[in-house]
């Protein structure tokens, strides 16, 4: 993040947020587990935003699906 974005996200949330990293490397079992709770939560986010269940390629990215707000000019 830049400074002013970091600057900002601080004042907004910097006493309720705290930002813990992992000292170690994950184990390989500890890396799938981690990895599947991810993609779960990832789809559960997904699925609310779009009221269905997501495809493979809306999972991986591969179709866009950004909203776009488009502003009337006058």
């Amino acid at each position: 993040m830049g400074l002013k974005m970091t600057q900002n996200f601080d004042k907004r949330f910097g006493d309720r947020i705290t930002v813990t990293y992992r000292q170690t490397l994950w184990e390989p079992e500890e890396s799938e587990i981690y990895n599947s709770k991810l993609l779960k939560a990832y789809t559960r986010v997904l699925t609310g935003i779009f009221k269905r269940e997501p495809t493979l390629e809306e999972l991986l990215g591969i179709v866009d699906r950004s909203i776009y707000k488009h502003r009337r000019r006058n």
